[in-house]
C-alpha cells in the first residue's frame, strides 16, 4: 500500500513539474500578418491605409502568470527614430494584455563614436489577445499633447490605431474593441 501512495504522488508531482514548465517555458512569437492602419472616428476614414504588421520574440510567463514579451515590432511604413540595433523592447503584459511599446536607445557623438546620452521613444501601446495572434496598437500621436501638457497622447476618438489581422476598418475595429475591452474599461471604440 505505501508503494502504491509513493507512486501516486511521484505520479503527480512528476505530472505538476511537466505542467509548470509547459506553462512557464518562454513562447516564440512570429506574428506576420497584414493589418490596418486608421485613425478612430468617421471624418478620418481618407487616412486608412493597409501595413504589414511583424512581430517576432518570445513571450515569458512567470509563476505568477505576469507575463513579459522580448523581441521586435515592425511596421512596414512606419518611421521611429531609433537606430535599428536598438530597437529590442521588453513589454511588461498588464493583466488586461496591454504593454507600452516604449523603445531606450543610446545616442553617440559623430566624432569619435563615444556615448553621448541614452534616450526614450514612445511609441503607444500594445494590446494582445492570450495566444498573439490578435494584436491592436493604440498608436501615440507625437503632434498632439495631453490637455495638461504632460506629453504626448492618444485619444479614443480621433488616436490613431494599427490593427493585425485586418483587412477592413469594420473588422480592425471589431478585434480592437474585444482585445482591448478591458484595458480601455469598457469604451467602445468606433
Amino acid at each position: 500500500m505505501k508503494k502504491l501512495v509513493l507512486v501516486v504522488i511521484a505520479i503527480f508531482l512528476t505530472t505538476l513539474a511537466i505542467v509548470i514548465f509547459i506553462n512557464l517555458y518562454p513562447k516564440d512569437i512570429i506574428f506576420n500578418a497584414q493589418g490596418l492602419k486608421y485613425r478612430l472616428g468617421t471624418e478620418h476614414l481618407e487616412s486608412e491605409k493597409l501595413v504589414n504588421v511583424n512581430i517576432e520574440g518570445k513571450l515569458y510567463k512567470n509563476i505568477f502568470g505576469e507575463r513579459k514579451f522580448e523581441g521586435t515590432i515592425d511596421i512596414a511604413g512606419e518611421e521611429i527614430p531609433v537606430p535599428l540595433d536598438q530597437r529590442k523592447l521588453t513589454i511588461l503584459i498588464s493583466d488586461e494584455g496591454a504593454g507600452e511599446i516604449l523603445y531606450s536607445y543610446f545616442t553617440y557623438q559623430k566624432d569619435n563614436g563615444a556615448t553621448n546620452g541614452s534616450d526614450t521613444y514612445y511609441y503607444g501601446t500594445l494590446v494582445i489577445n492570450n495566444d498573439f495572434t490578435k494584436v491592436t496598437i493604440l498608436v501615440s500621436d507625437h503632434n498632439q499633447l495631453l490637455k495638461d501638457n504632460s506629453g504626448i497622447g492618444w485619444n479614443s476618438e480621433s488616436g490613431q490605431m494599427i490593427t493585425a489581422p485586418a483587412g477592413s476598418r469594420i473588422e480592425a475595429i471589431s478585434i480592437t474593441n474585444e482585445l482591448a475591452e478591458m484595458y480601455l474599461k469598457g469604451l467602445k471604440l468606433k
